[in-house]
């Protein structure tokens, strides 16, 4: 399923020496990712989501906030299989932009009990972001790829999943079965108001827009839209810390915000597509 970010040759992510038969060469890291964004194609030192934002949404997944969303993802990923009569054929779920790997461990689990065979794996641009996911989710292999530009082979993913992240449509269709499918979860326009409302003088909704991708069709768009109680100053203080509001904070502007977020409304838009027939 992997291929040289490279020269576009397979390669094994599990073997001890990583090495496309051109002799380009990845080391594999204690934690166990591997990185297959070469220094040539990096546009930073260290790009993507810095320790501190990553290490806060790991501490705001463990609090279950958002656990309505992954057992959604679960459902309809569920739902898409078993109507594909794919019940009993491994598959593979593939987690572009997965952070540190809640999402992926989330649907992964999910769709083992409820009696898929499949394997999960996850890229992101952010070593730091991989390497905590690698550590937590022993289950599943990441790499340090971008999305932009996958390392993995032309038409081997069962289902590729994007939360909250940048992503390529070509990618997708490139890398998608026949039968792939694309779930993706975007901020719907109510998401984190409350946040955005003491963070900013005229907050604006999210943006509510149809989503077209080419070479996609959409087959189902959901909304999921909840209130999120925020009981602990820990668990407002991670979810500013996992936003881009956080860096328009100054220190004292953020100890207001976190003693006044008592609750945040939650709104989702969940967005399934297959691949187009033509």
């Amino acid at each position: 399923m992997w291929q040289c970010p490279l020269c576009q040759l397979p390669i094994n992510v599990n073997e001890k020496a990583i090495q496309c038969a051109n002799k380009h060469t990845f080391d594999k890291a204690k934690a166990g990712y591997v990185n297959l964004l070469p220094v040539q194609f990096k546009k930073s030192k260290s790009p993507g989501d810095d320790k501190e934002m990553v290490r806060a949404r790991r501490m705001f997944h463990e609090q279950k906030g958002y656990q309505p969303l992954k057992d959604t993802m679960c459902e309809i990923l569920a739902r898409y299989f078993a109507s594909q009569s794919l019940e009993n054929t491994p598959l593979t779920l593939y987690d572009a932009g997965c952070g540190e790997g809640s999402y992926l461990h989330a649907c992964v689990k999910g769709l083992k009990e409820s009696g898929f065979i499949l394997d999960g794996a996850g890229s992101d641009i952010s070593k730091t972001a991989v390497e905590l996911a690698a550590k937590a989710y022993k289950s599943c292999q990441f790499v340090v790829a971008s999305s932009f530009d996958l390392p993995l082979q032309n038409s081997t993913l069962d289902a590729a999943i994007q939360v909250f992240a940048p992503g390529s449509a070509e990618e997708y269709a490139r890398i998608l079965k026949p039968h792939g499918v694309l779930l993706t979860v975007d901020p719907a326009p109510r998401h984190l108001f409350e946040l955005k409302s003491l963070v900013y003088s005229d907050p604006q909704p999210h943006k509510d827009e149809p989503t077209e991708r080419e070479g996609f069709n959409q087959i189902k768009h959901e909304n999921l839209s909840y209130t999120l109680s925020l009981p602990s100053p820990e668990q407002r203080l991670a979810l500013v810390k996992m936003t881009p509001y956080y860096w328009r904070l100054t220190p004292e502007k953020l100890d207001k915000v976190v003693e006044n977020l008592a609750s945040v409304t939650v709104d989702f838009n969940i967005q399934v597509f297959s691949l187009s027939s033509s």
